[in-house]
């Protein structure tokens, strides 16, 4: 019998439908750019030029690669999924920054690049200071870049595209949540009906924001960043330029929407809506919030000379402003003490649920590592005991627990590793600390007092900037998916 061992064989990976799909995703980039140039028409701005001029570019390079590429019966490998996903954020990222650069920002690259990845992946962080003073087109691209991230660039590729076969379920589930398959047959048929539930929503949020007290123009701008759990905003001074507690109550209550799985919204549309409370991820998602919000509510009473209502309300939007990985300014809990801006600081490590705009950790994973401990703790107590991991009544296999510990550590192992070469450009710990975070779990503020709520990252240097941005692509991405293809078992069978 033969002993020869069969040595591992290099992979083929097809350029053409990575690049058909790039220019597909980079066309609907083109598109979206006629919104600001039509404000800035509407404004008699001058910029209204540069939107014309960088739509019609993308729109020619994106057509161009789309047709060229173009096999109508071509299928995609799971390699080549890996590989188009990061292909489409940093090619869509690039595209989304000639704007800055060319408006009369003229912005340089790095900036220019950390406000258009800061979009995409509903970050929020920001290097323009004088929002107030921003042409009206430039404050409507970061607010279009958000929300479109926000749905995700691949997802809406799909949905714009339902006849394209190149293993949409992959992308899908990738971009979105592993478990969507479960109740529609057809995966244009999901991102369709998540399409659908995102408009509706952001109708419903530019309304109340209106019926608040906001003008039509900040209440679709605020509406698309709140559901896209974003932070973009078109004033400095963020939720606090409007003084009003109705106007933060529905930042909150949309906010909260934005980060819980959209696909259960899909169940309650077929007539189970209790399916949103009986997921446990929501449920801890929401005893969080409450916790967090009733301990700091407390804290301030205690240090501070306030309202009972007025704890709650500031403490509340702080809280799901953080949670939700939105970012936005309306309240600085850097000034609150120390124990407010330690809970903040956790509160942007766990981030919302799974299958929503949000970044982090999510809820999904430490709900699994908390069962996983109780377990361990149990079979300590009980060596012959027969114990499992559930959620939501279903057992977590072995293979799951195990992915779950392995993102967790990979995740912490990259805070640190953001956080030591951010410190090399002379920032100190706290801020370092809060810039790797902020950018890794894709939340906005950072910590301290140069990089809070209350400041921007314009004045750091052009190579934390970068640093950031790769750290916002990786937490938008699961980290794991910017990293496989650097790796060399990705390369062979």
């Amino acid at each position: 019998m033969s002993n020869a061992v069969v040595s591992p064989q290099k992979i083929t990976v097809r350029p053409g439908p990575i690049m058909f799909f790039v220019g597909v995703v980079s066309c609907c980039i083109g598109f979206a750019m006629l919104a600001p140039m039509l404000v800035d028409i509407a404004d008699d701005h001058e910029d209204y030029a540069v939107f014309l001029v960088c739509a019609t570019g993308t729109l020619f390079l994106g057509a161009g690669l789309a047709f060229a590429t173009y096999d109508r019966g071509q299928k995609i490998t799971l390699n080549e999924t890996l590989l188009l996903l990061p292909a489409t954020w940093l090619t869509v990222s690039l595209v989304s920054a000639v704007p800055f650069m060319l408006s009369e920002l003229q912005m340089p690259l790095a900036d220019a690049v950390f406000e258009a990845v800061s979009g995409l992946t509903n970050t929020g962080s920001t290097v323009i200071v004088g929002l107030d003073d921003l042409p009206r087109g430039l404050l409507m691209w970061r607010s279009l870049l958000m929300w479109i991230g926000g749905f995700g660039v691949v997802t809406i590729a799909v949905l714009a595209l339902p006849f394209l076969r190149i293993g949409g379920l992959q992308l899908f589930s990738l971009d979105l949540s592993p478990n969507s398959s479960k109740f529609l047959p057809r995966i244009t048929e999901v991102v369709k009906q998540i399409g659908v539930i995102y408009a509706l929503l952001t109708f419903a949020c530019t309304f109340a924001f209106w019926v608040a007290g906001m003008s039509f123009f900040d209440a679709i701008n605020h509406a698309m960043t709140a559901l896209a759990t974003g932070g973009y905003s078109t004033h400095d001074a963020g939720f606090g330029f409007f003084e009003s507690a109705a106007i933060e109550w529905v930042a909150v209550v949309f906010m909260m929407l934005g980060a819980m799985p959209f696909g259960l919204y899909i169940l309650a549309t077929y007539g189970r809506p209790e399916m949103l409370w009986r997921d446990e991820q929501v449920r801890l998602f929401l005893a969080i919030i409450a916790a967090s919000t009733a301990m700091i509510a407390l804290w301030r009473l205690v240090h501070e000379d306030l309202g009972v209502w007025e704890a709650i309300r500031s403490a509340a939007f702080a809280v799901v402003a953080t949670i939700t990985t939105s970012g936005f300014t309306g309240h600085d809990y850097s000034l609150w003490g120390g124990f407010p801006e330690t809970v903040a600081f956790l509160l942007m490590l766990i981030g919302g649920c799974t299958g929503s705009t949000v970044g982090g950790i999510k809820v999904f994973r430490v709900l699994i590592m908390l069962k996983t401990l109780r377990m361990q703790v149990r079979r300590q107590i009980y060596p012959h005991g027969a114990f499992r991991v559930t959620f939501n009544g279903d057992t977590v296999s072995d293979a799951i627990r195990t992915g779950v510990a392995t993102y967790i550590f990979t995740y912490l192992l990259l805070l640190v590793m953001l956080m030591l070469a951010i410190s090399a450009f002379g920032l100190n710990f706290t801020e370092s600390l809060g810039a790797a975070a902020t950018a890794l779990g894709n939340v906005g503020p950072g910590l301290g007092p140069n990089s809070g709520p209350c400041c921007t990252f314009k004045e750091v240097p052009a190579g934390v900037k970068w640093l950031m941005s790769f750290g916002m692509l990786a937490g938008r991405l699961e980290i794991l998916i910017l990293l496989i293809p650097f790796s060399r078992s990705f390369w062979r069978n």
